[in-house]
């Protein structure tokens, strides 16, 4: 059995029985830990942050150790920029394109019972063989009745960047700035590009 597949594939069961860390504790938390370093250790993309064929795409996120939250606000995925307005989060994606710079961060959410999308809209560019330096520029949502687009102030968010330490056809793990682990899935290859949904 190939070493990476059988990694990814636990991920992936732990990912969904902790709901991408929305219910992530104890020995969970720990074997994830332990999964993602041994799956690092055998990286078969070394400048994984210049692979561009293999970065492109919409990514689903299956972990993250940032403390998510189910139940939370606009505001709070927004740096208190959208309204505070409650919601319900559904899912969870990235979107990467590096022919443009692309690196937008997407929650799907539920308000009232109605769908909407939350973007965090960014831009990236490789500053090494694994690190991307990141910065976002504007939040938007699109939800019923609401469409909004509005910059970020740049002192609201310090200089960010993102390793990324393993990464092959449809599997990828990041390492934030702050230390958080993002395990993402690749959904299809093409970014869906909600920059233009939020212009339009």
């Amino acid at each position: 059995m190939d070493e990476a597949a059988a990694l990814k594939r636990e991920l992936v069961a732990l990912g969904a029985a902790t709901e991408a860390g929305f219910e992530a504790g104890g020995t969970a938390v720990e074997r994830i830990k332990a999964l993602a370093a041994q799956l690092e250790a055998v990286n078969p993309t070394p400048v994984s942050a210049r692979a561009d064929g293999l970065l492109k795409g919409r990514w689903r996120l299956i972990y993250s150790s940032f403390g998510l939250q189910r139940r939370t606000t606009l505001a709070r995925l927004s740096f208190n920029i959208l309204p505070k307005h409650e919601i319900e989060v559904d899912g969870l994606f990235q979107e990467v394109d590096p022919a443009t710079g692309l690196y937008d961060n997407i929650v799907e959410f539920r308000r009232d019972g109605k769908a909407g999308v939350n973007v965090t809209l960014g831009r990236f560019s490789p500053t090494g063989a694994e690190r991307l330096a990141v910065e976002f520029t504007d939040v938007g949502v699109i939800s019923s009745g609401l469409r909004q687009r509005l910059p970020i102030v740049n002192d609201k968010l310090p200089p960010m960047h993102s390793d990324v330490t393993y990464l092959d056809d449809d599997f990828r793990l990041n390492r934030g700035g702050f230390g958080n682990l993002y395990v993402l899935e690749l959904v299809e290859r093409t970014p869906a590009r909600w920059t233009r949904s939020l212009t339009t």
